[in-house]
C-alpha cells in the first residue's frame, strides 16, 4: 500500500473517531440537561391539586385569627364557613386563609352554637341567655327566622331529608321524648321515651335509623341504642361502659367508641365495634370520640391524643365541663391494623392545643379543629 493511501485511511479513521466521541457527548449533555430541566421546572406547580399541603405537610396554622362557632366545609369543599364567636356575623374564608368574605353582616347576640343543613342553606341556631336555651331555625337564603318551642335541649339534621331529630322535655308530664319534625318544629312524630335528661343522637349513616345515647358520664352506664326514624321499639346496641361516647363512620357500619375504663374512672379508652356492637376492638389509644373524625373510607382515624390530663381528673366529666384543657398531639390510626402514625412532629407544636370538632377536607389533605384554649381554627396539612 503506498505512502499516500495510509495517510487517507489514517486521517478517515480520524474523522470516524472523531464523529463518534462528539456524539457520545452529545448524547450525554443532552440526557443530563433535560433531567435537570424536567426535576426543575415549575417547582411551585401544584401535583393533583396538594401542593398547599404538601408543602404545609406536618404543620399546624390559624385559619382564621379570632375565636369561632359551627365552622364547616361548605358543600363545594372549597371554603370553611363560620360564625365568629361572639355572635357577629357569619362568615366564609378559603382553606388556604384567603379571602375572607361577610356572608351575613346580622349580630346574633347569646349564639352557642349552630347546626347546619345537610346544604347549609339554612341552621339551626343554639342561643344560651340568662341561663335559658333556646333554638331558632333560620333560613339564610331568605333571611327568614322561626322561633323552635322551649323546653328543647338538643338537636341534629337528619343527614338525607331536611328534618330535625330533637330531645323534647314535657314541664307538665315530665316525660323526655325523641322526636322527628320539620325544621321549624312541624309536623313531629314521637321515637322513643327517654328515661335521662341529657341526651345525644346521630343518625345511622346510610340507614334508616337514629342511634341516641345517655351523654357520657363516669359514674352511670351509658345505655347506646336506635330506633327507626318512622318509630318502634328501640334495640340496644352496647350498655356495659360508663362515660361513653359514640363516632359513625360515613357508611354506618363502623362506630367508634370511648369511655372510661372503669365507673368515676380517669382514664379515656378508645374502640371500634360494628353497626350492631359485634366485634368489638379496644384500639390501645387513650382518647375521647369528640377529638375523632373518620376517613371517608372507614379505614383510618385521625385524633387528637390528650395530655396534661390531671391525675386527680373524673373522666371524661370534668373535661366535658371545661375544668381543665389538655394539652394535645395529632395522630392517625389504621382501623384494621391498629398500627398509629404521628402526623406533626411534636418538637413542631409551639403552643398548647386542646382540639374539639375535627373534619377533613374533600381530598382528605387537611385536618381542621377548633382549639378550646383560644377557640380559633387550626388546619394541619397532612
Amino acid at each position: 500500500m503506498s505512502i499516500l493511501k495510509k495517510i487517507f485511511f489514517f486521517c478517515l479513521f480520524l474523522f470516524a473517531l472523531s464523529l463518534l466521541l462528539w456524539g457520545i457527548y452529545n448524547l450525554s449533555f443532552s440526557n443530563t440537561n433535560t433531567a435537570g430541566q424536567n426535576s426543575s421546572a415549575n417547582p411551585a406547580a401544584p401535583q393533583n391539586g396538594k401542593n398547599d399541603s404538601a408543602k404545609n405537610s406536618g404543620t399546624i396554622t390559624a385559619l382564621v385569627s379570632e375565636a369561632v362557632l359551627a365552622p364547616a366545609l361548605t358543600p363545594n369543599g372549597q371554603s370553611v364557613k363560620y360564625f365568629s364567636k361572639d355572635g357577629n356575623g357569619l362568615y366564609e374564608i378559603n382553606l388556604d386563609g384567603s379571602n375572607k368574605n361577610t356572608l351575613d353582616s346580622q349580630t346574633f347576640p347569646g349564639l352557642a352554637n349552630a347546626f347546619w343543613s345537610p346544604n347549609q342553606t339554612t341552621a339551626i341556631l343554639q342561643f344560651s341567655q340568662n341561663g335559658q336555651t333556646s333554638f331558632t331555625y333560620k333560613d339564610f337564603s331568605t333571611h327568614q327566622e322561626t322561633p323552635l318551642k322551649n323546653n328543647l335541649d338538643q338537636v341534629v339534621w337528619q343527614t338525607s331529608a331536611n328534618r330535625i331529630f330533637y330531645k323534647y322535655y314535657d314541664p307538665k308530664s315530665q316525660e323526655r321524648t325523641l322526636n322527628v319534625s320539620d325544621p321549624d318544629g312541624s309536623h313531629w312524630t314521637k321515637l322513643a321515651d327517654l328515661p335521662y335528661r341529657y341526651v345525644s343522637i346521630a343518625q345511622i349513616p346510610k340507614s334508616s335509623l337514629v342511634s341516641f345515647w345517655n351523654t357520657g358520664d363516669a359514674f352511670s352506664q351509658t345505655i347506646f341504642q336506635s330506633v327507626s326514624i318512622l318509630g318502634g321499639t328501640p334495640a340496644t346496641i352496647l350498655d356495659n361502659v360508663y362515660g361513653a361516647d359514640y363516632l359513625w363512620d360515613a357508611a354506618g357500619d363502623h362506630v367508634l367508641v370511648s369511655h372510661t375504663d372503669s365507673q368515676g374512672g380517669h382514664k379515656m379508652q378508645l374502640a371500634v365495634m360494628n353497626y350492631n356492637g359485634g366485634e368489638y376492638r379496644d384500639l390501645g389509644i387513650s382518647t375521647l370520640s369528640s377529638k375523632c373524625v373518620w376517613s371517608s373510607d372507614g379505614k383510618t382515624v385521625y385524633y387528637a391524643l390528650p395530655g396534661n390530663i390531671p391525675a386527680s381528673a373524673i373522666m371524661p366529666n370534668d373535661w366535658n365541663s371545661n375544668q381543665f384543657n389538655t394539652t394535645d398531639t395529632f395522630w392517625k390510626v389504621d382501623i384494621q391494623t391498629g398500627k398509629t402514625t404521628q402526623l406533626v412532629d411534636p418538637k413542631k407544636i409551639q403552643q398548647n392545643y386542646d382540639a374539639t370538632n375535627l373534619f377533613l377536607n374533600q381530598d382528605e389533605s387537611t385536618l381542621f379543629f377548633m382549639n378550646r384554649v383560644d377557640g380559633k381554627l387550626y388546619k394541619i396539612g397532612l
